[in-house]
C-alpha cells in the first residue's frame, strides 16, 4: 500500500498515516479519514521514572504484537479522536461490577503497586496520572452496568451532562479519552434477550469510531456454567465479532485466567479475584489473582498502541 504522504507531528516524529494495519487477533481496523495535524502528547507533567530498554517489554509483553495493517488503521482512527479533541493521555473505562469491586487500576493512582520487572510499565503509568486516569469516576462503569443501561438515555445526570444522548457519550464528553477500556457482558447475559445486547453493543461501537476512541476490547471470563450462564460462550462470542467488526484490539482474558487460582475467580465464579488489600503487583500477584491478571494485561495493550500506534517515544 503506497502512503498518502501526510505527516502528523507526534511526540516530535513525522507520523505518515496512510499506511494500513491489522490488530493481533487478525482484526482489521475501520478506514477513518486522516487527520490534517495531530497535537503532540503533552509530557509535562510526567515523573522521573525508571527507563526499561525496549528488549525488556518485548520479552516480558504476554500479549501477540499489533500487525502493521492494524496499526495504520487504529493511527486513522486515533487521529481522526485527536481533531475532534481527544487526549491522548485520557482513557475511560466501561465496566460493571467486575471492574468495580476489586478497585480496577485505581491502586495506580495513589502508588499502591509493584511493577517487578515490568517496569517498562512506569512512563505510561506517569503520562496516564498526569490526566487523574486511574482514579477517576467514570459514568460508563458502575455496579450492575449493562450495555442497555450504558446506551439508555434515562440513565444520563442532567446535571452532569445536560446534552448527553447516553451514559457513554456523557463519559466522552467528560473525559475526552483517546481509549476506552471495555469488560462488558456479565449482566447482559442473564439479564438482556441476546438481540438487545447485540443492538446495543452496536450502538456503543459506533459511538466509539465515530468519536476517534480506539476501545481494548477483554472477553469476560466465568467459572459457572448452569442456568443462565449456560449462554456465556454466545456472549462472549459476541464481543470476539465487535473487536473483528469494528477493527479494535483484542484480550481474550478467559485464555489467560484459566491458569489461575480457581480460574482467576472469586466464590462465586463470576467475578474476577483480587486481593482483600487491594495491592497491585506484578511480583507474583498475576500468578494469583484474575483482576491482577486483567491489569497487567491491559497496561500491555495501552503499553502497545503508545509505543506503536501513537508514537509515544517515551516508552
Amino acid at each position: 500500500m503506497t502512503p498518502l504522504g501526510i505527516c502528523w507531528s507526534v511526540f516530535g516524529r513525522c507520523v505518515l498515516a496512510s499506511v494500513l494495519v491489522v490488530t493481533a487477533t487478525g482484526s482489521l481496523l475501520l478506514s477513518v479519514p486522516p487527520a490534517a495535524t495531530a497535537a503532540p502528547f503533552d509530557q509535562s507533567y510526567s515523573q522521573p521514572s525508571p527507563i526499561a530498554t525496549p528488549g525488556d517489554a518485548d520479552d516480558l509483553i504476554e500479549l501477540p504484537p499489533l500487525s502493521a495493517e492494524a496499526i495504520a488503521r487504529l493511527q486513522r482512527l486515533y487521529h481522526s479522536g485527536l481533531v475532534q479533541g481527544n487526549d491522548p493521555n485520557s482513557f475511560i473505562l466501561i465496566g460493571d461490577s467486575n471492574t468495580e469491586l476489586p478497585e480496577f487500576f485505581r491502586s495506580f493512582d495513589g502508588g499502591n503497586y509493584d511493577l517487578g520487572e515490568h517496569i517498562y510499565l512506569q512512563p505510561l503509568i506517569d503520562d496516564y496520572n498526569s490526566t487523574g486516569a486511574f482514579g477517576a469516576d467514570y459514568p460508563s462503569s458502575e455496579h450492575g452496568m449493562t450495555l442497555n443501561m450504558l446506551m439508555d438515555p434515562a440513565f444520563v445526570n442532567p446535571a452532569v451532562c445536560p446534552d448527553a444522548e447516553n451514559l457513554l457519550d456523557c463519559a466522552i464528553q467528560l473525559y475526552r479519552p483517546s481509549v476506552a477500556i471495555i469488560y462488558m457482558g456479565t449482566y447482559d447475559t442473564c439479564h438482556t434477550p441476546f438481540d438487545v445486547y447485540v443492538q446495543n453493543f452496536h450502538n456503543a461501537m459506533r459511538l466509539l469510531t465515530a468519536r476517534g476512541v480506539i476501545a481494548i476490547m477483554t472477553t469476560y471470563a466465568v467459572a459457572l456454567e448452569g442456568g443462565c450462564w449456560e449462554s456465556t460462550p454466545a456472549y462472549t462470542a459476541i464481543i470476539r465479532d465487535m473487536a473483528f467488526d469494528y477493527h479494535m484490539p483484542l484480550i481474550d482474558l478467559p485464555a489467560y485466567t484459566q491458569s489461575l487460582p480457581d480460574q482467576g475467580m472469586e466464590p462465586d465464579g463470576w467475578h474476577l479475584s483480587y486481593p482483600r488489600d487491594y495491592f497491585t503487583s506484578f511480583a507474583g500477584g498475576e500468578a494469583v489473582y484474575g483482576n491482577t491478571l486483567r491489569e497487567l494485561l491491559t497496561l500491555q495493550m495501552l503499553y502497545l498502541l503508545r509505543h506503536d500506534v501513537m508514537n509515544d517515544t517515551t516508552l
